[in-house]
């Protein structure tokens, strides 16, 4: 099995081994619900390849970023630091889909709403829409364009830019009145 574009940066690395590691793990349970077949073999042959594909990524990310890959990371409760220049799978992982999602959300609209419970809950959510406005449905959802926030297919446009400037004006005001307490404590000497 091969890649059509092989990564060169380390988020391309992140992206192909998350991704591969996701298509993998559906397959395989696809198939152990019954929602796939495999009478030939062929579903599990693909997933050891996908699975080899993987192997062979983290060992490259290991010599070009060096990242150790969780078979060489101590197997203790608490790990030592990692050596000087390098970085555990897991932390590595971590900053990686951390960066990954970033960049997702500051490209979609979201990014500019106060309605947007930010990038934090996008990532726990797995790059659903970190939405608070009065429709709890759109929490699992996706942004088909960047641009267009998908509550305005449901709701009449004027109704929610009055509602957003709103919530934009509160939010901006309890930030004020949070950072002006902040300042007179500080002066008092609290």
């Amino acid at each position: 099995m091969e890649l059509n574009h092989h990564p060169e940066t380390d988020l391309e690395y992140w992206e192909a081994i998350d991704g591969l590691g996701g298509f993998s793990w559906h397959m395989n349970h696809d198939l152990a619900d019954g929602r796939i077949t495999d009478t030939e073999g062929r579903v599990d042959q693909a997933i050891e390849e996908i699975k080899e594909l993987s192997k062979t990524l983290v060992e490259e990310i290991e010599e070009k970023f060096g990242v150790i890959p969780p078979s060489k990371c101590p197997q203790t409760e608490e790990k030592p630091p990692a050596p000087t220049g390098k970085v555990y799978y897991w932390d590595w992982y971590k900053k990686m889909k951390r960066r990954y999602y970033q960049k997702e959300y500051e490209g979609i609209i979201c990014s500019a709403c106060p309605f947007s419970e930010g990038v934090e809950v996008m990532i726990a959510m797995g790059g659903g829409i970190p939405c608070s406005f009065k429709n709890p449905t759109l929490l699992g959802g996706r942004i088909t364009i960047p641009w267009r926030c998908p509550i305005l297919e449901s709701i009449n446009e004027a109704r929610f830019f009055k509602e957003l400037q709103e919530k934009a004006v509160k939010v901006f005001k309890e930030k004020m009145e949070r950072l002006q307490e902040a300042y007179n404590k500080s002066q008092s000497g609290d």
